[in-house]
């Protein structure tokens, strides 16, 4: 090879047995050839252990396109490339993965390419909806990729991904597949030799499930279609998917490219789970309808829905597909404007990226300008600085107190070179400075910054600081101090400082000292607390305390260098009822504008009927949802248990179709490992969420906390409903739920296990029981299954806690006579509380179910002694001698024998049924 200039290295899974794979990298090496570039394929280094081997029909098709593939070069020979060529591609598909990047990352993030070389990412994924990765390779691509010339992504999730876990601004470009029309896709097929051609459907399968044949047999018997079908290109799966597809009679065999690309663009129909396959149908005017694949990445899905404008065409499943959807009419002249228009941004795109100039240029230009911007911005403890700074004047905090020191020299930096925005006050002695700030709070009736060095002088502030708690002063101390690796060790001007004003403050924070989203996201939340506090239920001091390393981090940059930060939306804001009525009234107007309202309605007592009224007036007012669990108690107009739901649709699905403008909690917490938790942190759709608590404290719990309402949760629907005026909930957001929710029944349990015994226990609980849940596996799976609207439930969820469970239910118990009281418990909970039982005496209507499959089943998979404590215990002997009615089950049949009695009032003494599981 030679024409350095012109050689553009093209990197990714080109080599790899997948037909989309090869389609987008043959279309992106066509692309670079169009515009007059040389480009060729980057040799895999770990070419010799490739168990796919050499003789596959991805390098084959390559080289009867003649495309030029570099030398093979093991992984530290790659930097032998820079001889050849100054411009390398990181082609699409998913290359930005957990796996990818700890499998290639040294090749795909290239960092074997030197200084001065263009690296660009076309297109790049990273798969599913997040990227689960630990903080060491996070922050090894971080680095590697903010070195690229360019990045774009694929799919519209990975934009903010690639944004929150490398800091990362991308464009979404559409795969490269799309580059390559119907007709050069036609000239590359050809047929397999002897297989008769007739009108057929072609499904291409990934990844075979009994429904996705019932999907394919349901369209090819609508439209009186012969069935072909062609299964993922790995040698090595192909016979395991064959038999999970039991249509062997017209599975075609092994497929080359040439043979896939030929059966696609004949077919007359398209069925896919392939997010390529869907592709190809849209370029070459298909019918088609794609099977959401989650093991795949669902993202691209989503992207390739709406960005054609196919959404009906995404199936979850066969019953999805009725006679209209595969009958309907595709818009095949929109969908190639889109093509159209998606490929020229694309190209546009990519040129721009060709002619910039290098990733060393450019920080060449930026050091020209000032040699140290960007590791002033990167740097810890100046964003938690200028974060600081920027809070304090978007609430409105005008007047600082400085003293002088070396490890406050960064803060006092900051307010100087921002004076315009503050009212300075520069006062020696620290002491003196705290009371000199007392006395301006005091007069103004607002909050004043008081800023000091560490050591003695933070001592020094709390004369002043206890003078602020005692007659009730907004006074906000800000101490800067030495990280705590130096604490306790002989230090220099170091003490401990978190606690020095406790008791005579009312809140302290100290902010993190590490880096990335959490510690500033944590910084925000815990100073806008501070700010708050100030002036919450009486005027007093707060303390803020910072460490700082390097007192000389950016001293020698300008002014501009060290402006604070635009106005941070959302702001952390508290509102209740001393605020008055027409404050209250911008809480009521922005429920009253939203179309997305998600009320989660934690641990509860059951509600009385003047409390449920309320809370159904205030449902049918606003446009809400009310996710509720077991534990809620309440059931409710426009409330909903969605468990099922919530654990089976991905994070992009519930972005998409689910995500609320605001979240409003009220009550206790929720079951342990609620799945909309983590789609609510995980989501990329701007969340408010608004904490109702009596307290006014703030509980951030989902990452999302814009507001405090203080006020208890009947105050709040009461109010709320009452002020709502003549609106109604027009049921699109709760409907949308409702459908979904509807369609994600209970999973059958067939194994004699745990999850099998509550799958029957739950729905058999008479009505207008009482029922306490046990911590652990008890609790955890209950949410799949049924159970009686009028049964009241119980759950130690405060602490998650093995160690009382039973104790609390033999308590409640004492209290209740006249109905059946029921508690369902692991081994490990009640072998731990065991000696509960004998401190009463025991009613008739007291039922215990101890699910025993020795030991911790919940934490089994771990495949740890000392975590699953297995053990061989049984309870007979022990609960037999306090004077329980002993039953036991091992097995389906015996179990389900003796369920009934167990749940019936027909014994006339307290019965224990313990089931022995796997």
């Amino acid at each position: 090879m030679n024409n350095i200039d012109r050689n553009i290295g093209i990197l990714g899974y080109w080599f790899a047995t997948n037909y989309g794979g090869v389609a987008s990298y043959y279309s992106l090496y066509r692309k670079i050839e169009q515009m007059g570039y040389l480009p060729f394929l980057v040799e895999t280094p770990y070419l010799e252990s490739d168990k796919e081997g050499i003789d596959t029909f991805s390098r084959n098709f390559f080289k009867d396109e003649n495309a030029r593939i570099s030398d093979y070069y093991k992984m530290d020979e790659l930097q032998e490339l820079n001889k050849i060529s100054n411009t390398f591609i990181l082609g699409s598909d998913q290359v930005l993965t957990t796996s990818s990047i700890r499998a290639f990352g040294k090749m795909f993030l290239m960092e074997f390419a030197d200084k001065g070389k263009k690296k660009i990412a076309i297109s790049s994924s990273c798969g599913g909806d997040n990227l689960n990765a630990d903080g060491s390779l996070v922050n090894y691509a971080k680095e590697q990729l903010r070195k690229f010339t360019a990045v774009s992504v694929r799919e519209y999730a990975a934009v903010d991904i690639v944004k929150d876990k490398f800091g990362i601004l991308t464009d979404v470009v559409i795969d490269p597949i799309f580059f390559t029309s119907e007709e050069q896709y036609r000239k590359v097929a050809q047929p397999i030799e002897g297989i008769r051609e007739e009108p057929y459907l072609f499904a291409y399968i990934l990844d075979p499930t009994p429904d996705k044949k019932v999907a394919i047999c349901k369209v090819a018997e609508r439209l009186n279609l012969k069935v072909k079908i062609a299964l993922d290109g790995r040698k090595y799966t192909y016979d395991k998917n064959l038999k999970l597809m039991e249509m062997e009679d017209v599975t075609l065999p092994e497929l080359n490219f040439h043979q896939w690309v030929y059966y696609l663009s004949n077919a007359s129909y398209v069925v896919t789970d392939s997010f390529h396959g869907a592709s190809m149908a849209l370029i070459m005017n298909k019918p088609f309808l794609m099977y959401a694949n989650h093991m795949r990445g669902y993202p691209r899905f989503l992207t390739l829905s709406h960005m054609f404008s196919v959404k009906e065409r995404l199936v979850e499943k066969a019953d999805d597909i009725t006679e209209q959807l595969i009958d309907a009419k595709i818009d095949f002249d929109q969908i190639n404007q889109i093509i159209k228009k998606q490929n020229e941004k694309a190209e546009t795109w990519l040129k721009d990226a060709l002619n910039r100039s290098t990733t060393v240029d450019l920080l060449k230009e930026e050091a020209s300008k000032n040699n140290n911007v960007v590791i002033l911005n990167n740097n810890p403890d100046f964003i938690k600085i200028r974060l600081m700074a920027t809070l304090f004047r978007d609430y409105g905090i005008k007047h600082i107190v400085l003293s002088p020191g070396g490890r406050d020299v960064p803060l006092v930096r900051m307010f100087e070179y921002n004076d315009d925005q503050f009212i300075l006050h520069r006062v020696t002695d620290e002491r003196s400075a705290a009371y000199f700030g007392l006395g301006i709070a005091a007069q103004l009736q607002q909050p004043v910054v008081c800023v000091c060095t560490s050591g003695t002088a933070a001592s020094n502030y709390l004369p002043a600081v206890t003078e602020a708690y005692y007659t009730g002063v907004p006074l906000i101390v800000v101490t800067a101090d030495r990280r705590e690796v130096y604490h306790e060790q002989g230090e220099d001007q170091t003490i401990p400082q978190k606690h020095i004003y406790d008791g005579v403050v009312k809140k302290a924070v100290s902010l993190p000292e590490g880096a990335g989203y959490h510690a500033e996201y944590q910084t925000k939340r815990d100073i806008s607390d501070c700010i708050l506090e100030t002036t919450h239920n009486g005027f007093g001091p707060v303390h803020i305390n910072i460490s700082i390393d390097n007192i000389a981090i950016g001293a020698t940059l300008p002014k501009e260098n060290w402006k604070l930060l635009p106005p941070l939306k959302p702001r952390l804001l508290r509102v209740g009822v001393s605020d008055g009525e027409a404050q209250m009234m911008k809480w009521v107007n922005a429920l009253k504008s939203s179309k997305k309202i998600l009320v989660v309605y934690g641990q509860n007592a059951r509600p009385t009927e003047k409390q449920r009224q309320n809370i159904e007036r205030f449902a049918s007012k606003y446009n809400c949802v009310i996710v509720t669990d077991f534990i809620s108690n309440l059931d409710c107009a426009f409330s909903l248990k969605p468990y099922n739901m919530l654990r089976t649709i991905s994070n992009a699905e519930f972005n998409e179709q689910l995500s609320p403008d605001i979240l409003i909690t009220v009550g206790g917490k929720r079951l342990m490992n609620d799945p909309l938790t983590f789609k609510v942190r995980g989501g990329w759709k701007n969340i408010r969420h608004w904490s109702v608590t009596p307290d006014g404290k703030v509980k951030d719990f989902y990452f999302r906390l814009t507001s405090v309402i203080e006020a208890s949760q009947d105050y709040f629907f009461e109010w709320f409903s009452s002020h709502a005026g003549d609106i109604i909930n027009d049921g699109v957001y709760y409907d949308k739920w409702k459908q979904l929710t509807e369609k994600y029944s209970a999973p059958i349990v067939t194994d004699f296990n745990s999850n099998y015994i509550q799958s029957k226990f739950f729905p058999a609980v008479p009505a207008n029981s009482v029922l306490h849940l046990g911590v652990g596996q008890s609790f955890f799976d209950c949410r799949r299954y049924s159970l009686d609207k009028s049964v009241e439930v119980f759950c130690n969820m405060g602490t998650n806690g093995i160690d009382g469970c039973t104790s609390t239910f033999m308590g409640q118990c004492s209290v209740v006579k006249d109905r059946l009281c029921f508690l369902i418990v692991g081994d490990l909970s009640f072998f731990y509380d065991m000696n509960s039982i004998w401190n009463k005496q025991l009613d008739k209507n007291l039922r215990i179910l101890l699910v025993n499959n020795n030991g911790s089943g919940l934490l089994r998979g771990h495949n740890l002694k000392g975590i699953s404590s297995v053990h061989n215990t049984e309870a007979r002997g022990w609960v037999e001698s306090t004077g329980f009615d002993y039953i036991s089950a091992r097995s389906k049949d015996e179990f389900s024998d003796k369920l009934n009695y167990f749940m019936s009032d027909k014994s006339q003494k307290a019965l224990f049924f313990e089931v022995f599981c796997d």
